[in-house]
């Protein structure tokens, strides 16, 4: 055989041999395995061919051992080191029963900075969310709240000025612990709910629930309406600056939205929604499921702007807010008659399932830290009052208990979220707020709190709205139109809550 053939057999098996290193072990089984084919080429050649084999023995043999060592060590290793921190996990989550669909084109974008692109083709569709069946919740996600106990409803809790206030009469103390928000690692809100909490996404949906028009917003930061119910700031945009976030939170489906904005958060929130799905569909508002949608999409034009791993770290350090469930007892329950078919705490239990259910899709997603807006005193809205001839000297009382009622539940599911782990949740109690300021208004610089400052007070809201007188100085007002607050008093619940709740889920 032809010495030029020989030569580079010998070289595979001397190579063969003198494997010995894990980090190429299957790249020299590769060349031991070629070195076999090699032997074949030697022919007849006993001597060289013993000697080769015996050769070829001993990598076989040295391969076999490192593959053995490298095991055990891989083994070792593994139970050994410790798990990686949260933060540090970054894995796409799965999507829950969400449909998944592209927003529309050009929706974010900007001629200062532009948005990336929606995602591609969406996933197949698939059902949207529903209230789980006995079996399935008997089967809940370790951290998912259950669905509290039935019981007996909580007597009223009148904000109609007693004998002896029930709350005192002097303002109150300050804080004893101070806690630097601006320090907290929260860069970040993200927002759902109903028209509390909407900064003008309803200004693009076929809808009639808007607000962007005069007088709404003539006290807004430019003094131009942007479809939030008020004169000026809500809740979430106050909150947002004390954190040290932003002064105003925009909403995702704002056509002014830019990518810088997307670092400090978005809302998803939708005027006439709630956690039922019939209340936005009646509006033909967002639904929650439609609002948790788009969070995804969200995450994934943050992971565009700033990277996958970024964006995690946003998501999971930001601040949910969810404000909801007024439209749904007062709209969606009073004007359906729904009294008729099915008890007050029915309805309640089964917003209360939706809130845990939607609690759990959030978190999947990434959601951490979570802060829950009660319902007010419903009875004591304008329009309510107007509406059930309690006129503008009492409210009420029955719609005040069913407040109460749901709102004693929900805290029942924030109690059981807070004992989740890397879940921290808190509630904001605006109904004992926003009874006190009823109560002994003076004390917050208020003088009218039984009618809106938009039209007559009583019965405008929304579109009634449109173009109406309004009063001389609206921080003196509690309500901005029959039914929506000013940015005075969305001043004075956050204050509030800065003070007595929201500390919960930064220390």
């Amino acid at each position: 055989m032809a010495p030029a053939t020989k030569r580079p057999c010998r070289s595979h098996i001397s190579q063969a041999t003198a494997v010995y290193s894990a980090e190429y072990l299957f790249a020299h089984a590769s060349i031991a395995m070629h070195a076999v084919s090699c032997l074949r080429s030697l022919g007849s050649n006993r001597a060289k061919q013993r000697q080769s084999m015996r050769r070829l023995g001993v990598a076989l043999a040295a391969l076999l051992v490192v593959a053995c060592q490298l095991s055990l060590v891989t083994m070792a290793a593994a139970q050994l080191s410790p798990p990686p921190p949260p933060d540090e996990q970054y894995e796409d989550p799965p999507m829950v029963g969400l449909p998944v669909t592209s927003p529309p084109p050009g929706e974010y974008d900007s001629p200062e900075s532009p948005l990336p692109d929606s995602p591609p083709s969406p996933e197949p569709e698939t059902p949207e969310l529903a209230p789980p069946t006995p079996s399935q919740q008997q089967q809940q996600q370790p951290w998912q709240a259950p669905l509290p106990p039935r019981r007996e409803p909580a007597p009223p809790r009148t904000v109609v000025p007693p004998q002896e206030p029930a709350w005192s009469s002097t303002p109150p103390p300050p804080a004893t612990r101070v806690i630097n928000y601006t320090a907290t690692g929260c860069t970040t809100m993200l927002v759902f709910g109903d028209s509390t909490v909407d900064p003008g996404n309803n200004n693009r949906l076929q809808t009639a629930v808007k607000a962007n028009f005069l007088p709404y917003g003539v006290n807004f930061l430019g003094g131009r309406p942007t479809g939030r119910f008020s004169n000026g700031r809500l809740i979430t945009d106050i909150l947002a600056e004390k954190l040290g976030i932003a002064r105003s939170i925009p909403g995702f489906r704002d056509a002014r939205l830019r990518s810088g904005q997307l670092r400090r958060g978005v809302s998803f929130a939708s005027a006439g929604s709630g956690y039922d799905e019939t209340t936005a569909r009646r509006s033909n508002a967002l639904s929650f499921p439609n609002q948790i949608e788009d969070l995804w999409l969200y995450k994934r034009n943050l992971q565009r702007l700033v990277g996958r791993r970024r964006a995690e770290q946003l998501v999971r350090r930001a601040t949910f807010v969810v404000s909801a469930g007024t439209t749904d007892l007062l709209f969606h329950y009073l004007a359906s008659n729904q009294s008729a078919v099915e008890s007050g705490p029915l309805y309640e239990n089964q917003l209360i399932t939706r809130v845990a259910n939607y609690t759990q899709v959030m978190a999947t997603l990434g959601g951490r830290r979570f802060v829950f807006v009660g319902v007010p005193p419903i009875g004591c809205l304008p329009i309510v009052r107007t509406l059930l001839g309690t006129g503008t000297t009492r409210c009420h009382e029955n719609m005040n208990l069913q407040a109460t009622s749901f709102n004693d539940k929900l805290v029942e599911v924030v109690r059981l979220l807070k004992n989740q782990p890397d879940i921290r949740a808190t509630f904001i109690d605006t109904y004992t707020i926003i009874g006190k300021a009823t109560i002994n208004p003076n004390n917050y610089g208020l003088t009218e709190t039984s009618r809106g400052c938009c039209g007559t007070g009583v019965i405008e809201v929304g579109q009634t709205c449109r173009g109406r007188k309004t009063c001389t100085h609206p921080s003196k007002y509690m309500y901005w139109d029959a039914a929506h607050h000013t940015e005075r008093m969305n001043q004075i619940i956050t204050d509030e809550a800065i003070m007595n709740s929201i500390g919960e889920i930064y220390v």
